[in-house]
Formats: structure tokens, sequence, C-alpha cells
């Protein structure tokens, strides 16, 4: 059997991985729009026609809902907010079909990387390889959750221009390579990985091309580089969306053992698995970081000895080899080490691209050292670790069935995440659970203090009638992050809290801050008819319409100077009889 799969043709070996991964990942195929989903595709206008592509290179990728065309954010990913505007303009907001194509691109990856493979490996390893590579739970995230799809496309791509730049020699698909290269940088700042990787491919085996290879990317890097300047600028601003973030280097550095010893712990072990990890430990302890560092210099010393018995027993080829899969694994860890501050302190969906170099090195490992198991045995083996995998992989499809669902499951593998904790506030609030809403809000804010957890415990209080707490919280969130949100809470409590005309001065300066928001000239319109000012009460109301949908019977009422009575303390303005 083992010699009829090592005598498949690429073809073959591409439909079982298709059929694979669909076998495993159907289980996500249903999964619903969830957290970043919402301000990156359903609520982000300027994604839902794909006439608007042009602009979608020149911001970020968050719709502040201010009819502002240019999206903000720190970030720069062009090419997945492209594609996001694709789908969404044949499909509507369906996400069934934002999922069936990040699979697409999933099952892709690993099929190119199979090709890969097959120039070091015999087509049984090379497709086992690639199997686990697809499989592996630690990167299920990056086929169940859209907002991955940025490192679903860099990767995708960037695999692509390293398979073409091995797969041709010539001086003319170097061109193919640099613009594969250039949509994974697109997608992502990490495809500058495989910048990296071509450079080094090329320096050991084909210096003949090394120099075109530098000039040709001099013009992808550089045009990606004057879009991003434009955009967001050259380097990333900390956003300070996680409490690493407020650490200094040093302290950013305490924690690179741990969040090396979580990736070689989960790739072991793939239990207890988590979206995101927000823990920080700044100073030095036993648990935190001595045990870990001992952990990492014990994996160290393993492939230190296997890189040093490969040069005894390997060919030259090999060990070259087995370094080139080395350096790919740790340029794609050392990215995501905290040496700059990131977003959060460690996510399973960074360690795709290291994947790839250390299923590298083992099947360099079990190529040179050639245990001594019967074919059978290596066949039954394999489908033992690829089957058990995928089943733990298809289970966790099931974590993202609802945001609800997604937080609890968060929290039990990651006790830290403070976002998850706001997740069940928001989604408390939606029930109406307002006191089970605060409990949530304030153990997300003792965690970590934000904007969005305060202003969940605002809308809490302001449910339970503490209508100066609630405005205390309220504050508390504009001074972690100033957003037209935050003020439209502050606005809504007006209706019940405050003299009319510190009321007043507070929506006028809210609408000087954010003009395009309708729902503060809505506000403004309601309290200056309660004040008998119709006029004013008018001029306001009209341009409310001109930037969201205003309820027919309160415009009625003020542009025909009619009474009427409305209340907005559950969120959505009714009109009251």
């Amino acid at each position: 059997m083992l010699d009829k799969i090592n005598n498949m043709a690429n073809w073959q070996a591409a439909i079982l991985i298709v059929l694979v991964g669909f076998a495993v990942f159907f289980t996500g195929l249903s999964n619903p729009f969830q957290g970043d989903d919402g301000s990156q595709i359903v609520n982000n206008v300027p994604v839902h026609s794909i006439s608007n592509v042009p602009l979608l290179f020149k911001g970020g990728t968050f719709y502040d809902g201010q009819g502002q065309t240019k999206l903000k954010g720190s970030y720069y990913r062009p090419l997945m907010m492209t594609v996001f505007s694709v789908i969404y303009t044949l499909f509507g907001a369906k996400p069934v079909y934002f999922h069936i194509f990040q699979l697409l691109l999933g099952v892709g990856s690993a099929c190119i990387l199979y090709l890969f493979f097959r120039y070091s490996f015999k087509p049984a390893l090379a497709l086992f390889l690639a199997l686990i590579f697809l499989v592996h739970p630690l990167n299920s995230q990056v086929m169940y959750a859209i907002p991955t799809m940025q490192d679903a496309l860099f990767f995708f791509f960037g695999i692509l221009g390293l398979w073409l730049l091995v797969r041709f020699n010539s001086m003319i698909s170097l061109w193919l390579v640099a613009l594969s290269l250039l949509l994974s940088l697109l997608s992502k700042e990490t495809g500058v990985i495989f910048v990296i990787l071509g450079l080094i491919y090329l320096f050991w085996w084909d210096r003949k091309r090394l120099y075109p290879f530098v000039f040709i990317m001099m013009l992808p890097v550089s045009l990606w580089l004057l879009l991003k300047s434009n955009a967001v600028g050259i380097s990333a601003k900390n956003t300070y969306n996680a409490p690493i973030d407020f650490l200094s280097l040093s302290q950013r550095l305490m924690n690179a053992p741990l969040i090396l010893a979580l990736y070689v712990v989960k790739f072991v072990f793939p239990v207890q698995l988590a979206s995101i990890y927000y823990w920080v430990y700044p100073s030095f302890s036993i648990k935190h970081f001595l045990l870990p560092l001992i952990l990492d210099l014990g994996v160290g010393a393993i492939i230190v000895y296997a890189a040093v018995q490969l040069r005894k027993r390997a060919t030259k080829a090999q060990f070259i080899t087995f370094l080139f899969f080395g350096i790919w694994a740790a340029i794609g860890l050392a990215a995501h080490l905290q040496i700059i501050a990131l977003d959060m302190t460690a996510s399973e969906s960074w360690f795709y691209p290291s994947m790839a170099g250390v299923l590298g090195m083992l099947g360099i490992v079990v190529v040179a050292f050639k245990p001594r198991i019967s074919p059978n045995a290596c066949l039954i083996a394999s489908v033992i670790i690829i089957g058990l995998l995928g089943l733990r992989t298809g289970i966790r499809g099931l974590d993202w069935g609802n945001d609800y669902k997604m937080a609890r499951h968060d929290i039990a593998a990651s006790p830290q995440d403070y976002a998850a904790y706001n997740t069940l506030a928001a989604e408390s609030i939606k029930l109406g659970n307002y006191q089970e809403a605060r409990a949530y809000a304030e153990k997300s804010i003792s965690y970590y203090p934000g904007f969005t957890n305060y202003n969940n415990l605002g809308v809490a209080l302001t449910a339970a009638g503490d209508f100066d707490g609630a405005v205390d919280a309220y504050n508390h969130s504009l001074q972690h992050g100033d957003t037209n949100l935050v003020y439209d809470s502050l606005a809504e409590l007006t209706f019940v809290h405050g003299d009319p005309a510190t009321n007043r001065k507070f929506l006028e300066m809210a609408i000087t801050k954010y003009p395009h928001d309708g729902t503060l000239w809505l506000y403004l319109s309601i309290l200056e008819d309660r004040n008998n000012n119709n006029s004013g009460a008018k001029a306001a109301i009209v341009e409310a319409t001109k930037y969201s949908q205003i309820p027919p019977a309160v415009y009625d009422a003020i542009m025909n100077n009619k009474p009427f009575a409305v209340s907005a303390l559950d969120g959505k303005l009714v009109q009251v009889p």
C-alpha cells in the first residue's frame, strides 16, 4: 500500500487532500459571523460593493459608521478586504460562502505545501506532512475564524511564490514569484517571511538568480511599502488593545519563554485551545518564566542534537534542508515573540507559518535516520495520527457555533481573556440579563479596562436605573477609546438624566466631534423639541436623516409640530403611546 502511495500522481494526492479537508472542516461551514466580522464585513459599508475596491487599498480594515469612505485601523490588509468585498457582492451577508472560500485557501495551501515537500521527501511522507499541516487543531482557527482570512491568504500566496521559485529556474519566472509575494504582503505583513525564505533558498541552491531576484523584488516591496505608508503608516501604531501593549520591551520578553512553550505544548498536545491569549507576566517567576524556559531550552537542545547528527550521518543536501526548515520555523516564531508589541499575547493562528517549517524538519529527521518500522505499521500509525487530529479539529469547529459558546470555551482555556468576558457581557445584554452582564463586564474590566467593557457596564447600569453609575462607566470608556458609540450611549441618557442645558451642551460637543452620527442629531432634535424649540428640532432631524434611518413617526411628529413621546432605555428608540 505504501508503494502505491509513493507512486501516486500529484493530482491524486491533491484530491485526497481536498477530501480530507472538507471531511474535517465541514463542521464549521455553517458558523455565523462573529467578533470582528461585524465591523469588517456586516457593518462595513465600503466592503459591500466591489466598486469600492480602490478605497480598500487606502485605509485599514474597520468602518466607523460615520459616512467616511476611508477605513480605519492600524493594520493594512487590502487583499483580505478585497476578498470580503467580492464575496459579499456575489453572495451578500451569508457567512457560509466566506467559510467555503477560506477552506479552499487552506486546502490549496496544503496541496502546494505537498508539492514543495516533494522536492525533499517521497510522496507518502510529503502527503503525511501536508495532511498534518491541514488538519492539526493548532491551525484550525485559520480555517474556522473569518478574521483570520488574512493568515490563510498570506500563507497561500507565500507558499505559492516559494514553490514557483523552486519549480521553475528561469529568470522570467521570478516575476511570477514577485507577484505571488506581493499578494502575500498585501494580505498581511507577515508575508515578508516568504521573501526572506526566497532569498535564503536562492543563496544556498541557486545563486545565479539571487541578484536578479533581489532586483525584481524591489518593485513589489516598494509598492507595498508605499501603499501601506499612505494608508496606515509604515509601522503599525500601538492600539493598546491588550495588557501586553503597556509593557516595556524587557517586560514583554519575559513572556517569550511561555509563548514558545505554549506553541510547543499545543503542537504535541492540542487540547484546551483558545482563539486568543491575553495573559501577561512582566516579572520573573519560576512557573511563568523559568519552567517554560527550561522546556524551550530542552526542545532547542534536541534540535541542535538532531542537526549535529545530521551533519555526521546525512548528506549535505539533507543537512542544509534541515537548516532551511529550521530557519523557516524560527522566523515565524520570532515575528510573534512580542519584540514589537502586538494586539494580543499569543494566538494559535500565529504558529501557522512556523508549523510548515517544523514539519519539514521532522520530515528530514525521518528520512535521514530511517526508523526501523515496517511500512504497514507506518501507514497504520499515519492514519491513526491524522484521524485523531482531524477528529479533534472537527470538534473544534463546533466551538464557533455562536459568540456565547466561543467565549465560554475561550475562558475555560484562557482564564485571563478579558475580551471573552466582555463578549459574555454583550450577549447577556442582548438577552436582557443585565445583572449578569454587569458581573461579566466588571470581570472583564478587572483583567483589562477598555472602552468596550466599560461601555457594556454602562449599558447594564443604565438598564438597572443607576444613571450616575452609567455616566461614570461611559466616561471611563471614553478615557480608553474616544468613539461615537460611547457618545451615542451617553446621548441616550439625556432622556432620563441631567438638566436640559447640560444635555444640549453635551450633544452639541459630541456632534462637533462626530458630525456624521445620525443618532446624535436625532437625540438633539428630540431634546430641542422637548424644550419647545421646534425650529431647532426640525433642523437637527433633517441632519439626522442624512446619516441614518430615522423612526418615521418621530420624524413626522417633529416636522409637523405634533406631540409625541419616546423611550430609548432599551437601546432602541421607540414611540410610546
